[in-house]
């Protein structure tokens, strides 16, 4: 029985040198949110809780840029 091919999504590219992010796609959107899900449990302080609010930062840019489900691409 073959294999099916699957792709996993990549997680947000930065978008400057500074290191902020940006979501590009939607396999982007889908992967932050995963990661998010991830760093859910990590104390505030801690590498992985900077992440998470990069992580909501961008996310939540790409929600405002996205929020009517026709403009999706």
């Amino acid at each position: 029985m073959p294999f099916e091919h699957v792709t996993t999504p990549k997680p947000p590219k930065p978008a400057n040198d500074r290191g902020a992010q940006r979501i590009t796609s939607i396999d982007e959107y889908e992967a932050a949110t995963q990661r998010v899900r991830e760093l859910a449990d990590y104390p505030e302080g801690s590498p992985q809780a900077a992440e998470l609010a990069a992580l909501v930062q961008v996310i939540t840019q790409w929600d405002e840029a996205h929020d009517d489900a026709t403009s999706w691409h």
